[in-house]
């Protein structure tokens, strides 16, 4: 077999999920932001705007380094690392910051437990992006975890882009749960699934990371409600209220 034969298919599979990925972000907020947007419909807070433009910077900046891989062009990958792990800084520090915003609003309309709530859980999904983006910087010459630590960094920053599909299907029940753990999620799956047909089981990047990743998203859903979740809320996320 040539030596760059076995790169491709792995190429493709990144390529497309990055496509699907950026799909989803535009489908989702197609109808919250963008078209809003263009018709001068769309008003917000400044925040706003300039978490979208990190996020969807964010987005394009996965799919140009997917896209300088499958095209071999590693050189280039290489050298645009350090912007893509300041953008990824800004996207922590963007999204905490309209997280906070809104959580402020919903406070202020009487509903302080779910404001902490949902303030927590995106404390603890800009963690976990972090730490992905992170322990992929760290990994950079062994892309065997480089990638697949990306590319879950990269699945877990459209949770909600997925879960902006319920204004198109607004009758499904449990849209958190379809959306934004189910369909969102199932990008690692794919990715499982690809690896175990190529090399026979799935790297134990996905098993182990991503597994973890499904996990404390069924937690965010299911326990939301939950005393110790709330006690939880209150004490971390409380005190930005």
């Amino acid at each position: 077999m040539k030596k760059g034969t076995s790169t491709a298919p792995r190429s493709r599979l990144f390529l497309g999920l990055a496509w699907v990925g950026a799909a989803a972000a535009l489908v989702g907020f197609a109808k919250t932001f963008f078209l809003p947007l263009l018709t001068g419909a769309f008003r917000a807070h400044p925040a706003i705007y300039a978490h979208a433009a990190l996020l969807f910077g964010w987005v394009a900046f996965f799919l140009a380094q997917a896209l300088h891989i499958h095209r071999q062009r590693v050189e280039r990958h290489r050298r645009l690392g350090g912007a893509g792990a300041a953008l990824a800084a800004g996207v922590v520090v963007s999204t905490i910051a309209v997280a906070t915003l809104a959580a402020r609003r919903t406070a202020a309309a009487g509903d302080l437990a779910a404001a902490q709530g949902e303030l927590l859980v995106v404390q603890i999904e800009m963690a976990v992006f972090a730490a992905l983006v992170a322990a992929a910087l760290h990994f950079r010459r062994r892309p065997e975890f480089h990638k697949r630590l990306m590319l879950l960094a990269f699945i877990g920053s459209l949770g909600p882009a997925w879960f902006r599909f319920r204004h198109y299907f607004p009758e499904v029940g449990n849209p958190l749960f379809l959306y934004s753990v189910l369909l969102a999620d199932s990008l690692i799956l794919v990715a499982m699934l690809a690896d175990a047909l190529r090399y026979g089981r799935p790297h134990r990047i996905y098993v182990q990371v991503g597994g973890a990743m499904v996990a404390l998203h069924l937690v965010e859903v299911f326990a939301f409600a939950s005393s110790p979740f709330r006690a939880v809320a209150a004490a971390v996320a409380g005190p930005m209220l």
